[in-house]
């Protein structure tokens, strides 16, 4: 017999192939939680952004609610579709509705004549919320708060609270994240 070895034994083999399955394990594993963590932190700064974003929208309307143009304050102003200015401004027939009237930015100016722009209503709609039925923001809902509490014609302000879910179907979803923005009714002040 030939005193030196050529090649492996089957023995030494197997722990070779039983080291690198550990190591091909290990690194698999670590792979597929940095995956995961990684698309939970997409959908948090997605529903982060979409929040602030669809609070960020409602309250540029919600700034103009019962803008008049160049033309004095007057509570007369009629709208053209029924109403007057400032006090149907803005209303709301459900904490998940909120609709808001202003004039043309500079209508009612010397000769020109005072127009409004249609009214713009925010609404739940589905699983999300829409601006005129047009979708502004998906797995959200919406709830409206007058301060001081009750009718719409004598808010001074209004709270807007949005709820925004996981877009992801499974096991790993992220536990609901709501915002929340005051803002004051230039009209009404």
């Amino acid at each position: 017999m030939n005193k030196y070895q050529r090649g492996l034994s089957l023995i030494e083999l197997m722990v070779a192939v039983l080291i690198s399955t550990l190591l091909i394990l290990g690194v698999t594993e670590l792979f597929s939680r940095t995956s995961a963590a990684d698309r939970a932190n997409t959908e948090l700064a997605r529903m982060q952004e979409s929040g602030r974003l669809a609070l960020e929208i409602i309250g540029q309307d919600a700034r103009r609610a019962g803008y008049q143009g160049c033309v004095a304050a007057d509570t007369s102003t009629p709208f053209p579709s029924g109403g007057t200015l400032p006090d149907d401004a803005i209303s709301s027939t459900a904490t998940t509705n909120l609709t808001f009237r202003y004039a043309t930015p500079g209508s009612g100016c010397g000769p020109v004549a005072l127009n409004f722009e249609p009214a713009i209503t925010y609404t739940n709609a589905g699983s999300g919320i829409s601006r005129n039925n047009d979708p502004i923001l998906d797995n959200a809902t919406m709830q409206v708060t007058f301060i001081p509490a009750g009718n719409a014609a004598f808010a001074r302000a209004i709270n807007v609270q949005i709820t925004v879910s996981d877009s992801r179907q499974g096991n790993e979803n992220l536990a609901n994240r709501t915002f929340s923005a005051t803002y004051e009714l230039r009209n009404r002040l």
